[in-house]
């Protein structure tokens, strides 16, 4: 759906109110789209989910996912033929079993940030899996191991609150701290860009009252 020229005009209008600086007709009608689609895009997520947790009252146990999506646990790709939705989002088969039976706890589905794979294991500390094997047999390193249905190994997941040894290695690690460091340089500049529209919008209230 395109906006209409006077939608674009209003645009442009509050646009340089709250950023200085004057838009084209082509920049503000692609900004403006932009956001347009981003929030329908966010509406019809919203609207998704409200389906799907009212099917869920309906089907307790959950049911095939009706497109492709990712799994919340493990991150491979899974269709209707191999994935599922219950209350905890859609998953693979095997995570779905994982979740039921307790091998991984339910967080690990609403928070990635809970838990490391074998991937961010050679990723983030260069542990490769053969190593990460050894140090699983070890005792050094605690996996949640998810299966198959034929019992063979389908990922592993290492919770953080029981390797507070690889947690201590990402804080300090290189790339974490360029990371914080990047985070608070972008953090500390939203906020002065924020503490300057709102300074703007002040004085722009004050001239209307005089």
């Amino acid at each position: 759906m395109s906006l209409s020229q006077e939608a674009i005009d209003e645009f442009k209008v509050i646009y340089k109110d709250q950023n200085g600086k004057e838009l084209t007709d082509a920049e503000a009608s692609e900004a403006a789209n932009n956001l347009v689609n981003f929030y329908k895009l966010l509406w019809d997520i919203s609207q998704k989910e409200v389906q799907l947790k009212r099917r869920l009252k309906k089907e307790p146990d959950g049911f095939p996912v009706d497109n492709h999506y990712s799994c919340r646990a493990c991150g491979i790709s899974i269709n209707p033929e191999t994935g599922w939705y219950d209350r905890w989002g859609q998953k693979c088969k095997p995570c779905t079993k994982a979740v039921r039976d307790g091998t991984i706890p339910t967080f690990v589905c609403e928070h990635r940030d809970s838990y490391y794979s074998m991937w961010h294991l050679k990723d983030k500390f260069g542990i490769k899996t053969p190593t990460a094997k050894k140090l699983i047999k070890e005792g050094k390193l605690k996996a949640r191991v998810i299966l198959t249905e034929s019992g063979n190994v389908h990922d592993y997941i290492f919770l953080k609150k029981e390797n507070p040894e690889l947690i201590d290695l990402d804080r300090h690690s290189p790339t974490r701290k360029s990371y914080d460091r990047h985070r608070d340089k972008e953090s500390r500049k939203w906020a002065r860009e924020e503490t300057k529209k709102m300074k703007a919008e002040f004085r722009k209230r004050l001239a209307k009252r005089s």
